[in-house]
């Protein structure tokens, strides 16, 4: 049984509660938060909503670095604003334990390669909490793509918006100290989908965008991809909700309007538009808790030879997604178009 321990207790700690309970050979062993009283109301909900031959049990924590330096954890799961993901995140993996951080990974490319080789030098294993790569109508969708059905891939349109946020009141995403803005946590989105969607890389862009309280509240980039495509990225919290993606190939395109996750698990679908009006829709992974596909993923990695640090897959796009996130900032700042590799 895999031992997960949580740093944090915000929003998101409860569906991967739930994650780390629907996981096979998963158990959630410990959650911490600087606030004892927290921590401890979290864990007895857990013993509550346990089942009754269900012999795990919770601890409390209230530091980070005890539940860090407890051997009875396997994995940690770092839910902290962003801007705590690279100290808690290398001071994890130096502690010996592998951690899932939440996207984004960390602040900025210089931060994601750090970790990256920080992953590498004390060989446990870095993943970030992108959890859309995991479900089966993700993979479906890929294998579609790359496979050439579409044609030359020569469009990709990703559009993620959530509004209200900055009304919401305290929330890391309006403060700029906790790594707050629509670029990292919605920009994040739209450019590694890109990436790992189409295998295609990012050589140029021209971005604008604009701030509110001090934080990115929406930002447009124009991309030029590694085989001439153009990709539209559309981030930003003054929107209704979208999570929606078409990748446009000179026969075909494939269109997705939940590709983070399924609004309705129990049909999880997409939809081939071709030629002369021809379409068909396709539903794959009826039922599926990604994100508990995802734990899986992390706890297998253990269990067999696979790489670390920056020769790992996952983390090489998430390493590039940031470097890709610095230069759209670059560019809305200085008015011009960047080239990536350059920068």
């Amino acid at each position: 049984m895999v031992r997960w321990g949580f740093l944090g207790t915000g929003r998101v700690t409860r569906r991967m509660i739930d994650a780390v309970r629907e996981a096979n050979g998963a158990c959630l062993c410990g959650i911490a938060s600087r606030d004892l009283a927290r921590a401890e109301a979290w864990a007895a909900q857990r013993r509550t909503e346990a089942k009754p031959d269900d012999t795990e049990t919770v601890k409390a924590y209230d530091r980070y670095d005890t539940i860090l330096a407890d051997p009875a954890i396997d994995w940690v799961y770092i839910a902290l604003p962003p801007s705590l993901h690279h100290p808690w995140t290398l001071a994890a993996l130096k502690a010996g334990k592998h951690v899932l951080c939440e996207k984004p990974l960390c602040l900025n490319s210089h931060e994601s390669n750090e970790l990256a080789e920080a992953s590498k030098q004390n060989q446990r294993q870095l993943f970030h909490a992108t959890a859309f790569p995991y479900h089966p109508r993700s993979t479906a969708a890929k294998s579609i793509v790359q496979s050439g059905e579409l044609g030359e891939v020569r469009r990709i349109h990703v559009a993620c918006s959530f509004a209200g946020i900055l009304n919401r009141g305290h929330d890391h995403r309006t403060d700029i100290s906790l790594g707050g803005g629509c670029l990292l946590d919605l920009g994040w989105y739209c450019v590694i989908s890109t990436l790992w969607f189409t295998g295609l890389d990012c050589v140029r862009l021209r971005a604008i965008g604009t701030k509110q309280g001090g934080v990115w509240n929406q930002v447009q980039v124009l991309a030029e991809m590694s085989n001439g495509a153009i990709a539209h990225w559309d981030g930003g919290f003054d929107a209704a909700a979208r999570r929606g993606i078409e990748i446009a190939g000179t026969d075909a395109s494939w269109i997705c309007d939940d590709f983070l996750r399924p609004l309705d698990t129990s049909k999880p679908r997409f939809w081939i538009h071709g030629q002369e009006g021809k379409s068909r829709t396709e539903i794959v992974g009826e039922g599926v808790f990604q994100e508990a596909l995802m734990i899986e993923a992390c706890q297998k990695a253990t269990t067999q030879d696979t790489l670390v640090g920056s020769d790992d897959q996952q983390l090489r796009f998430a390493i590039r997604t940031h470097c890709i996130l610095d230069c759209i900032e670059r560019s809305i700042e200085s008015g011009t178009q960047v080239n990536v590799d350059n920068f």
